[in-house]
Order: structure tokens, then C-alpha cells, then sequence
């Protein structure tokens, strides 16, 4: 597994590193607006001073992982009940660019889920 270490960077720049390299839904000339809730989280544990690697993570999120995420995460997402088809169930989909981050963070133990249910509780009501 290759990371760099990211310290600051603002919102364009995280989009540009986890959005276009992590998420099959991002559309980069699309001004949507909304951020799925692993790039705000990714993006509230930077701002507190987090380093956050980047890079080709090697292999899929566990499984406990995904649950994990599903529960934790998606549930508050702007996106999870109209355009989730990921935790709809739908066959051949993805999870978006914010999931697979954050669970190869979760699996490679940089964060855990207490990081974050720390940054904000609110993310998670």
C-alpha cells in the first residue's frame, strides 16, 4: 500500500484527491453542491489536524467494515435514500469514492470509528 501524507488541503483539493481517484459516481464538471458523508468526514478530520493518507489502497473493505460503514455512516448521507443504489442492494454497484476511503482507512487502522463519531456526533443523528 502506497500513501502520501496529506495535512492540509482545502475542499477543491480533497475533492480533486478523493472524489475523482476514490468515487465511480463523481462527475468533475457537475457542480452538485453536496458531499457524500465520508468526504466530510475525511474532510472534519483533516481540519482538526489528522493526517490523512492518499493512495492505491490494496484490496476490498472487510466485510465487518462495510457493515460498519453502512450503519454508522450511510444512514446520515444526502444521498443514502434517493440515490444510494450501493446500500439499496442493486446488483454490480458500487459504494461511492467516501465509503471505500474511509473503510481502507478503518481496515488499515489509521482511523476507527470512534475518529469518527468524535469529529462531529451530529453526522451520525
Amino acid at each position: 500500500m502506497i500513501f502520501d501524507m496529506i495535512e492540509s488541503m482545502d475542499k477543491k483539493e480533497l475533492e480533486a484527491t478523493l472524489c475523482l481517484n476514490y468515487c465511480p459516481y463523481y462527475k468533475p464538471f457537475k457542480d452538485e453542491g453536496l458531499a457524500c458523508n465520508g468526504f466530510t468526514i475525511v474532510e472534519r478530520l483533516m481540519a482538526r489536524g489528522r493526517d490523512i493518507p492518499f493512495g492505491s489502497p490494496a484490496g476490498d473493505v472487510s466485510s465487518d467494515t462495510k457493515k460498519a460503514l453502512v450503519r454508522d455512516i450511510c444512514n446520515a448521507c444526502p444521498f443514502y435514500i434517493r440515490d444510494c443504489d450501493f446500500t439499496a442492494g442493486k446488483e454490480d454497484t458500487q459504494p461511492c469514492g467516501g465509503f471505500s476511503f474511509l473503510g481502507h482507512l478503518l481496515d488499515a487502522k489509521i482511523i476507527t470509528l470512534d475518529d469518527m463519531h468524535n469529529i462531529n456526533y451530529t453526522l451520525f443523528k
